[in-house]
C-alpha cells in the first residue's frame, strides 16, 4: 500500500506550477492541457474569440486543477501581451509555456495568395515570438544547487512546430514556411534564453493528428489513407492522437527533463514520415482538400 501511495503521488509532477497553453480550447491544445493539470499543473487556457468562450471553459470544467480561460487573439500585436498579463495576474508566474496556437492554410503555390500568407504567419511565426517575448520577464528562473545534477527548478517553453517543416508534401509551401520559422527561433532561443531567464526551450513536431477536421477533409478516401499510415506505424493505430502529442509535450514540461534543451523531438508515425507517402491517389486526395485552413 505504501509503494502504491508513494507511485500516485510521483504522478503529480507538476504540483503548483503555472502552464500557459496557446489555442487550447479544442484539439491538440486541449488535450496538452488536460495532460498538464493531470500531473499537478494549474492551467491557462486560450481562446481567440469571445464565440468560442463556451467551448474553451468547457475544457476548463474538465480540468483537475485551478484554471482559468483567457480570450487573446494571438495574430494580432497585443493578444500575446494579454494572455499573459491575465496569467500572471491569477497566478503570480509561469513556469511552463506552450506555443500551440496555429492555422494551416493549404494551396499550391500558383494559388496561395497574401491574405492567408499574413494570417499564418501572424498567428503561427509572430504569435509564437510576441508570446514568448512577454512570458520572459515571468518565468520562473533556475536556481543551481551543490548537487552535480543541479536542481529541479526553472521553467520550459514548449514549441508546438509540425513535421512540415522538415518534410512537407504538395501544398504545405506557407503552413512549413511558419513552422520552419519556429524551429528556427526555439533553436535561438535554447542558446540565448537559459543564462538570463533560466529556462530550457524544445519543440514538438507533430506529423497529422486524427481530429474532426482531419477525418471531414479526407471523406472517402479515408479507409485508403489509414492503410497507407497503418503501413508504416510500428506499433498500433494508423494516426497520431491528440494525445501522442500531449503526452511529448507534457514529457518535456517536467522538471526533471532539465537536461534536454534546444531538441525537436517528431510526433509521427515512420522514419521517413512524408516521403512515404508518394502513392498518386493520396497526392490526388491531399490535391481535393487544397485551399482549406484548420485551426490548431
Amino acid at each position: 500500500m505504501a509503494e502504491a501511495k508513494e507511485l500516485l503521488s510521483s504522478t503529480k509532477t507538476m504540483t503548483g506550477r503555472n502552464a500557459v497553453i496557446s489555442g487550447s480550447s479544442a484539439g491538440i491544445g486541449a488535450t496538452i492541457a488536460a495532460e498538464l493539470s493531470s500531473r499537478g499543473a494549474n492551467i491557462v487556457l486560450n481562446y481567440p474569440w469571445e464565440s468560442l468562450r463556451k467551448e474553451c471553459e468547457n475544457v476548463g470544467q474538465q480540468l483537475h486543477t485551478p484554471w482559468i480561460a483567457v480570450c487573446a487573439d494571438l495574430s494580432t500585436t497585443d493578444g500575446p501581451q494579454i494572455l499573459v498579463s491575465a496569467a500572471v495576474e491569477r497566478f503570480g508566474h509561469i513556469d511552463i509555456l506552450v506555443n500551440n496556437a496555429g492555422i494551416v492554410p493549404l494551396a499550391p503555390l500558383w494559388k496561395a495568395d497574401v491574405a492567408s500568407w499574413n494570417q499564418a504567419m501572424n498567428l503561427n511565426a509572430r504569435g509564437c515570438f510576441l508570446l514568448t517575448q512577454a512570458a520572459l520577464p515571468h518565468l520562473t528562473p533556475y536556481t543551481p544547487s551543490d548537487k552535480a545534477s543541479g536542481n529541479l527548478n526553472g521553467s520550459r517553453i514548449i514549441c508546438v512546430g509540425s513535421a512540415a517543416s522538415r518534410a512537407p508534401e504538395h501544398d504545405q509551401g506557407t503552413y512549413a514556411a511558419t513552422k520552419g520559422a519556429i524551429d528556427a527561433m526555439l533553436r535561438i532561443w535554447a542558446r540565448e534564453l537559459p543564462p538570463k531567464y533560466g529556462c530550457t526551450v524544445n519543440g514538438v513536431g507533430p506529423g497529422p493528428v486524427a481530429g474532426k477536421s482531419f477525418y471531414d477533409k479526407l471523406g472517402d478516401n479515408f479507409d485508403f489513407i489509414k492503410g497507407i499510415f497503418e503501413a508504416g506505424t510500428p506499433c498500433e493505430g494508423a494516426f497520431a492522437d491528440p494525445t501522442d502529442v500531449a503526452w511529448t509535450v507534457a514529457f518535456l514540461a517536467e522538471a526533471r527533463s532539465k537536461w534536454i534543451n534546444g531538441d525537436g523531438v517528431e510526433v509521427k508515425w515512420s522514419a521517413d514520415s512524408w516521403t512515404d507517402l508518394r502513392a498518386e491517389r493520396y497526392l490526388d486526395t491531399i490535391h481535393d482538400v487544397s485551399g482549406g485552413i484548420a485551426m490548431m
